[in-house]
């Protein structure tokens, strides 16, 4: 039994690595990532800015994102997690005031690159270690508080980006860099690196089908198509509602909205998850998503994006913690590989959506199109992770009779023979 005072100091220590990592997130992905929609206005109508340069933007974003999630989870990080850790949010904050230095196009593509490799470590590395954290530690409830950080950091980024504006798109990005910095200081002690233990599942988890490995290859596909899903309303939302009749005062509100959907959503989707598993609340996410992604275009008025937008908030990162923590359970020991395989096929999802979106946006002039095929998308992934979640159910259940049979015959084959008085070692 643990003490009073390990209890404490096992709880501190849990507190410090879960707000550590969540400032991490704050940095990396609510600002260093997602700080470009709100920003994309700005720079289509002070930097000219095309639609279709919008969309290779993102889309370079997306496949540093893509490469760095791939390669983290299969790199021997030792115990030097948390130095690289810190090296690359370092990398992440110089890069995102970088952007506001140049004016030149080519400059902008390779440091969103970056920014997408480093965002992408950071991601990943974060999630293992403040997962091996709360899960050694029967802390998985808090996870949903981890997470929320993309959340504070995309509402954080949306209010300060007008109020930034006024230094012109060059001084929001370089004033996020402040931000950055500020944020980081306090917290920079508090990521430490903790030998990974295997993951104790609980009543609740046991209930779910992630367990079984069988669901992570339908994992996978669901998760590349939310990626593909989601990332054009997580790239145009705010452009697209300037172009909306009498929206665009609107239009830096509806990515706060998001934002502030999104920092209880991972809590209130982790809680849920604790009571029933993790796929029936991914699938549910999914669907509320696709509807959130399309109601903008049935309904382009305030009530329509506004409730779009919560929607849109209330699951993205719901999406993410949920998918990433069932994909955890059913490797248990390759937390890290899992992990990675899973952003990585997310990444090609996040890279193929913007460019399409772009393109189809200059040939069809509106964004409806684009946000009716995300829609679709997110509705094939909820499909499919159904059937993936039907199937391992079903494989489950027959690996239960058949051990049932086996116990069966084995107690009837003994019976038998001691009814006989065959005297024997049975060695099945």
């Amino acid at each position: 039994m643990e003490n009073s005072g390990a209890k404490n100091a096992k709880l501190f220590n849990s507190t410090k690595t879960m707000i550590g990592g969540l400032v991490m997130l704050i940095i990396s992905m609510g600002i260093g990532r997602f700080s470009y929609t709100s920003i994309l206005p700005l720079m289509q109508s002070q930097a000219h800015l095309s639609a279709t340069e919008s969309g290779y933007l993102a889309g370079s974003n997306n496949l540093g994102y893509l490469i760095a999630a791939f390669g983290a989870g299969f790199i021997t990080w030792g115990s030097r997690r948390a130095y690289h850790l810190r090296m690359q949010l370092v990398l992440c904050i110089i890069l995102t005031g970088l952007m506001g230095i140049t004016s030149s196009f080519l400059w902008w593509m390779v440091l969103r690159f970056l920014t997408g490799v480093s965002s992408g470590l950071i991601f990943v590395l974060s999630s293992s270690l403040v997962l091996d954290v709360l899960f050694s530690d029967k802390r998985e409830k808090w996870v949903g508080i981890f997470y929320g950080g993309v959340g504070i950091g995309i509402v954080l980024a949306g209010l300060l980006t007008p109020v930034l504006s006024f230094f012109t798109w060059r001084g929001t990005w370089i004033g996020l860099l402040i931000i950055s910095i500020i944020l980081i200081i306090p917290v920079w002690s508090f990521i430490h690196d903790k030998e990974p233990k295997p993951i104790t599942q609980n009543a609740a988890s046991l209930s779910s089908s992630a367990e079984n490995p069988s669901i992570f290859g339908w994992l996978l596909v669901a998760y590349g198509l939310e990626g593909l899903g989601y990332i054009v309303s997580a790239t145009f939302l705010v452009a697209m509602v300037k172009q909306m009749p009498h929206m665009s005062i609107f239009a830096d509100f509806s990515w706060i909205i998001v934002g502030i959907a999104a920092v209880p959503s991972t809590v209130i989707w982790s809680w849920w998850a604790s009571k029933v598993g993790y796929i029936k609340p991914l699938i549910i996410a999914l669907i509320l998503q696709a509807a959130g992604v399309i109601l903008p275009v049935w309904l382009p008025n305030i009530f329509g994006v506004t409730l779009g937008s919560v929607l849109f908030g209330g699951t993205f990162m719901g999406i993410s913690m949920l998918a990433l923590a069932a994909a955890r359970m059913s490797r248990p020991f390759s937390g890290n590989r899992a992990i990675a395989l899973m952003t990585g096929f997310y990444g090609i999802g996040q890279i193929l959506g913007p460019i399409g979106a772009g393109i189809v946006l200059e040939v069809a002039h509106s964004y409806n199109l684009s946000l009716l095929l995300s829609a679709l998308v997110l509705v094939a992934a909820a499909i499919i992770l159904l059937s993936g979640a039907v199937n391992s159910s079903k494989k489950k259940r027959q690996e239960i009779c058949n051990m049932l049979v086996f116990i069966l015959i084995k107690s009837l084959v003994r019976s038998w023979a001691v009814c006989i008085g065959i005297r024997y070692k049975w060695n099945w």
